[in-house]
């Protein structure tokens, strides 16, 4: 046998392919990690507008805000109270809750609609 015709080991083009395909997958990677802070910015002012919103919406069902249509500003957040009463029966109201937060520039948005009942007066 000819030592010539055979081959051991990796060529030179197969070591250079697979060599690119580790680079790339190690540049996504390193994408990914320097996005890690932006995207934990983003869900934790989601987080603290979505718990604003249910503590509104608690709130209001409770009593311990009027049921009229206000502005509501907290820590990073701004939130918007629609009423409207609803057609039938009486002292049903249709609530609109819509919350805009900003975070790395861009402006947010996240809306709630529910109903309350309230007994008539």
């Amino acid at each position: 046998m000819d030592r010539s015709s055979t081959q051991t080991g990796f060529t030179l083009v197969e070591a250079l392919i697979a060599t690119t395909i580790v680079m790339v997958a190690l540049l996504m990677g390193m994408a990914l990690v320097a996005q890690q802070r932006g995207i934990q910015r983003r869900l934790e002012a989601q987080r603290a507008t979505l718990h604003g919103l249910e503590g509104t919406l608690e709130a209001l069902r409770a009593g311990a805000l009027p049921l009229a249509s206000q502005r509501l500003d907290a820590a990073g957040h701004t939130i918007w109270v629609d009423v409207q009463p609803a057609s039938h029966p009486p002292g049903l109201y249709r609530v609109s809750l819509r919350a805009l937060w900003r975070v790395e520039g861009r402006v947010r948005e996240r809306s709630i609609e529910t109903l309350i009942w309230r007994p008539p007066t």
